[in-house]
């Protein structure tokens, strides 16, 4: 330092003979231009060495990925499952099975939604959303295990003569924590790994909502088919008073889940990332599928339903639908038709794409750091 002071003296007090006042001028500006060119690079410098301090201690700072704090909005659209007493015991029985495959259009289920995010750390981040599909399953996926089974007591065969299908439409509300465990659980030490932009996360929360299972009514006559809401023709007797013999009560269309699943997102740029998802509901009903319990006796409905005798007839073509592939066959009354001990599930794999809202003055969209 003494020795820049030392030359800035000279060169202001510089004063040589001979009019030489056009060097002194020249020579005082070079030298000023390249202290300014010195003190220029000084911050340049010092700016570069915080930049490599951020990017060691990365957390300390904003990076330009979904998971700043903040909210972010999300759209989500994929398939449904569902994974009830209706359809294949076994899960690849489904998926291998010639019914499913011959006509996938015919047996797929299409979900979508869109949520809003609140992240408060990278890669921890809480979601609420909604969601509305549908999920399907049919007995008669169990063709190919049923035409080559050893007995008739064999588990595809019973399901195959059982013909049930359902047709579900579900509305949901969801609350699910998001966490990426390559951000949240980072520091300095794991820095190349916390900002990759492909990054795997999983899911875990809770969801509720509605639904209302449909199975198809064959028209005797005209052999055409319609989807009839089955609920309200109480098919294992719902409801039904009897002396003597207990019914379970009508089951309610609303009901609540615990939800979890696993995730791959892609930061596609600043405040965008593109991600696909698996997440599986474990419900608290068994009637997703309208199947849960047992048979009831034909009497009894014919008795529920003497003033409604349209509904009558819609209730025992629903409840039993053997006859249509066994004429004149009928399931015993106390018969299992589904398994009353475990409850159904159904599950979605989604395309999700996250957009970052921006950050602003007012309110709570402020920045609060």
């Amino acid at each position: 330092m003494y020795i820049i002071e030392q030359a800035i003296n000279f060169f202001i007090t510089f004063n040589p003979q001979n009019n030489c006042s056009i060097m002194r001028k020249a020579l005082q500006g070079i030298f000023l231009t390249g202290l300014m060119a010195f003190g220029f690079n000084t911050v340049i410098s010092d700016k570069a060495q915080a930049q490599v301090i951020q990017d060691k201690y990365w957390g300390q700072w904003d990076i330009p990925y979904v998971e700043q704090r903040g909210w972010s909005l999300g759209w989500n659209i994929g398939l449904a499952d569902m994974w009830g007493d209706v359809g294949t015991y076994k899960l690849m029985d489904k998926y291998t099975s010639k019914k499913y495959t011959g006509d996938i259009l015919k047996n797929i289920r299409g979900m979508g939604g869109m949520y809003a995010k609140y992240t408060h750390i990278p890669g921890l981040g809480f979601r609420i959303g909604v969601n509305y599909g549908k999920v399907y399953a049919t007995d008669e996926w169990n063709y190919d295990k049923a035409i080559v089974a050893k007995s008739i007591t064999e588990d595809p065969y019973q399901r195959y003569i059982r013909n049930l299908d359902a047709n579900t439409t579900i509305w949901e509300g969801s609350f699910l924590i998001e966490l990426a465990p390559l951000r949240t659980f980072s520091n300095w030490e794991f820095g190349k790994m916390a900002k990759m932009r492909f990054q795997p996360y999983i899911l875990l929360g809770a969801t509720g909502f509605y639904f209302n299972p449909r199975g198809t009514f064959t028209d005797l006559v005209t052999n055409q088919e319609k989807w009839v809401d089955l609920r309200e023709l109480r098919t294992e007797g719902q409801g039904f008073v009897v002396e003597g013999k207990e019914y379970p009560k009508p089951y309610s269309v609303f009901s609540y889940a615990v939800a979890g699943g696993i995730g791959f997102k892609w930061d596609i740029g600043t405040g965008l990332s593109l991600g696909v998802e698996y997440l599986m509901r474990y419900t608290f009903t068994d009637y997703l599928d309208d199947a849960s319990g047992a048979y009831a006796d034909v009497n009894h409905r014919d008795i529920a339903f003497m003033d409604r005798l349209n509904k009558q007839y819609m209730s025992q073509r629903m409840s039993d639908k053997s006859r249509e592939l066994i004429p004149g066959y009928v399931n015993p009354a106390g018969k299992l038709r589904g398994n009353p001990d475990d409850n159904d599930m159904f599950s979605s794999i989604s395309l999700n794409l996250t957009w970052k809202v921006k950050w602003r003055e007012i309110g709570w969209w402020s920045n609060r750091r």
